[in-house]
This record gives C-alpha cells, sequence and structure tokens, in this order.
C-alpha cells in the first residue's frame, strides 16, 4: 500500500489572518445572545436574526463580512470580556474588532427597503447597487436619495470614495448612459473618487463617455457579480476582456479592475493573472462559501495569493487605487495571507493620503480633460 504523498512544505506564517478570513466567510459566524448586548459589539449590529452580517477587523486595514448563523456547529463563535472582542479558534482566542455602523447605516437598517438593501459600506467605500426598471430606463433609486446618502456617509467620514453597482441588463450601453448624469451630479457636489462596476457594453465607445462623465475607477468582473455561470453565456469571457484592454488605454494605471472566483482547481485562476497583469487589469480575487468542503480550500487560495503577489510584484502593478476589501484578495493586501503578524498593505491607498488624494484629483481632471480633448479631435478628424 502505498504511503501519503507528503505535502509540499510553504514557509506559511504562524498566524494566517488570510486563513481567519476564508473561515469566517466560508463558515460563518455565531454570536451569543449575551455577547450581542456588549456594547462593543452591538454597535456593529443591526436589529434581525441570522442572514444578517457584521464586519470584523482582523487586523489593521484588514476586514471581513462575515453572514450571522444562528447555533451552527460548522460557525465560528464571538466573545466579548471586559470591552474586548474575541474570537473563537482551534488554536486559542484571537482578539479581533468589531467594525461599528455609522448613523445613516443604522438609520437605513431599521427597515427594510429598497434602499436600505442596496446600500452596504465595505471597508471605507460606500456601495450603491443599481439596476435599470424593466423598460422604463429608470434606475432603482432617484438622484436625491443618492446624494442624500452619499452626503450623510461624509458628514460621518464614514466613507472615502463612492462604488456605483449596475447590475445585469440587455441594453446595448449596460445602463451607463443612464447614469451619466447621476455621475456628473455626484462630482459636481462631491470631490470624491467615483468606481463603476458592472459589465462592458456593446459599442467599446461608451467606456469613454463614462470616463468622461467622472468615473474615476472601473470594474468589470469577468464572472459576473457572484460568479453567477449563468452569466458567463451572456457575457462571453471574450467580450469582457476585449472591453478591459480597451478600457487601460482610456483609464489611469491601476484604475481598471476584474474580479474572479477562486475554486478548486488553482491553475485556472494562475492563467488568467498571467494573461490580466502583463496588461495592467488588475485582478481581484473573490472568496466565497463553496457548496462542498474539502479541507484544502485554503491551501488552494494560499497557491493563488502568492502568485499573485509574486506577479504583480514582478510586473510592478499600480495597486495605489485599490482599499481593502471585505471579501476579495486583491494586490494591496496579498501580506495578509503571507506574512503572519508582520503584515501591511502593500502601499498606501490614495484615499488615505491628504496630500496624494489633493495630488491624484487634481492629476485625475487634467487627464480627463486632455482625454476628451484627444477623444473629440478624432471624432472631428473622422467626420463623426
Amino acid at each position: 500500500m502505498l504511503g501519503a504523498i507528503p505535502e509540499p512544505k510553504v514557509n506559511r506564517p504562524k498566524k494566517s489572518y488570510g486563513r481567519r478570513k476564508l473561515d469566517l466567510i466560508q463558515h460563518g459566524l455565531c454570536i451569543p445572545e449575551e455577547v450581542r448586548r456588549a456594547p462593543e459589539v452591538a454597535a456593529g449590529l443591526v436589529s434581525g436574526r441570522p442572514g444578517e452580517e457584521v464586519t470584523l477587523s482582523l487586523a489593521p486595514n484588514f476586514i471581513v463580512k462575515v453572514v450571522l448563523k444562528e447555533d451552527d456547529r460548522a460557525a465560528l463563535k464571538l466573545k466579548a470580556k471586559g470591552g474586548t472582542v474575541f474570537l473563537e479558534g482551534p488554536d486559542g482566542d484571537e482578539e479581533v474588532g468589531v467594525v461599528p455602523l455609522p448613523n445613516f447605516l443604522k438609520e437605513q437598517y431599521k427597515e427594510r427597503t429598497p434602499v436600505s438593501e442596496n446600500v452596504c459600506l465595505d471597508g471605507y467605500c460606500l456601495n450603491l447597487f443599481l439596476r435599470l426598471m424593466g423598460n422604463t430606463r429608470q434606475l432603482s433609486m432617484g438622484e436625491e436619495t443618492v446624494l442624500k446618502i452619499i452626503q450623510s456617509a461624509f458628514e460621518e467620514a464614514a466613507a472615502d470614495l463612492v462604488q456605483i453597482n449596475m447590475d445585469y441588463n440587455e441594453e446595448p450601453d449596460r445602463g451607463f448612459l443612464v447614469l451619466e448624469p447621476l455621475i456628473q451630479l455626484i462630482k459636481r457636489n462631491f470631490k470624491t473618487f467615483v468606481g463603476l462596476k458592472g459589465f462592458p457594453p456593446i459599442d467599446r465607445q461608451v467606456v469613454d463617455r463614462i470616463y468622461s462623465a467622472g468615473i474615476d475607477l472601473l470594474n468589470f468582473p469577468l464572472e459576473g457579480f457572484a460568479g453567477a455561470s449563468e452569466l458567463t453565456n451572456i457575457v462571453p469571457a471574450h467580450r469582457v476582456h476585449e472591453a478591459l484592454e480597451y478600457s487601460v488605454g482610456v483609464f489611469p494605471q491601476g484604475a481598471v479592475w476584474t474580479e474572479m472566483v477562486v475554486g478548486a482547481d488553482p491553475d485556472p485562476v494562475k492563467r488568467k493573472i498571467d494573461y490580466l497583469i502583463p496588461k495592467g487589469i488588475v485582478p481581484l480575487l473573490k472568496l466565497q462559501a463553496a457548496s462542498i468542503t474539502t479541507g484544502r480550500e485554503y491551501d488552494v487560495v494560499d497557491e493563488v495569493v502568492r502568485y499573485l503577489d509574486q506577479a504583480a510584484q514582478r510586473e510592478r502593478l499600480n495597486r495605489k487605487w485599490l482599499y481593502p476589501n471585505c471579501r476579495c484578495v486583491t494586490p494591496l493586501d496579498t501580506a495578509f495571507y503571507l506574512h503572519g503578524d508582520t503584515a501591511k498593505l502593500a502601499v498606501t491607498p490614495v484615499y488615505r493620503s491628504i496630500l496624494g488624494k489633493k495630488a491624484s484629483e487634481g492629476f485625475a481632471a487634467l487627464r480627463r480633460r486632455l482625454r476628451i480633448k484627444n477623444v473629440s479631435d478624432s471624432y472631428e478628424s473622422a467626420g463623426l
């Protein structure tokens, strides 16, 4: 009988924040009733029972959004003692932080409404989820509502940038042109960077329109918003690749992203990394709960993250536009999977540096004006 095949020797850190993040995403979190009442925990919870989420800070600038579960043996458990919150682990309790909800979100979450269910924070990124309503080409949230939400978030200093998430629709422009007035309103009313996550339009010149309107960051996921396989047939991978490659020529370096799910086999993801990073496209690795667990999930994640980190360094990928992300591994935070207690972000995100933010805002405005002029001149010379 053959002996067990030895696993490759990899120098993994004693304490891997990345492993804990994956465990929480896969298995969820159980918070006993008495722990829920602790002020430091209650500050991050909303009314309701399992199905709600809480955001934990596992280390400075390393966060995870976790689904709450009730009496689930697989779920990790939260404890509170003397004003400190701990996560029960196989190697002992680990201190964590519960990220408090800002007041504007607490007010929104008091009632489940179309607005409250489509607004959330991902670190210091305010996410707004929009879609087109039927055949009306009207957005699911009005302009005044969107501006009010952003104003509330900024007044509490709860966010430093805004991301609009546009759901799939069959319009050739994917609804981006309906967004144009809203984007312009946001840029006129707030000094902020604005990201857009959605599906690539059929006409690539729509990308120029969106950049001209004021979008600073663009994310065309390779596998839809949540890795939904049925969307791959609607928006084939080659169409997303073409849109990403075109967008790299429109947006600043490091401002074009794509998301992909880490599955059971690391090789397909590594091939995508090899394709994307040399072109200047930033890969985001989405972590999600698997329907079947084998116990080797973290080994796959560890292998892919090392590959991503090496490729980003080798190609000198611009990482300043990234930010701490609740459910993705990005080239900004690979150290939290690879270097244990000494881990920190690869660079300081531009949103966290006052001087860097001002300089980038000025550069972005100048670059956008030049881009608009060049595109306009090209159209005129072509007689369009």
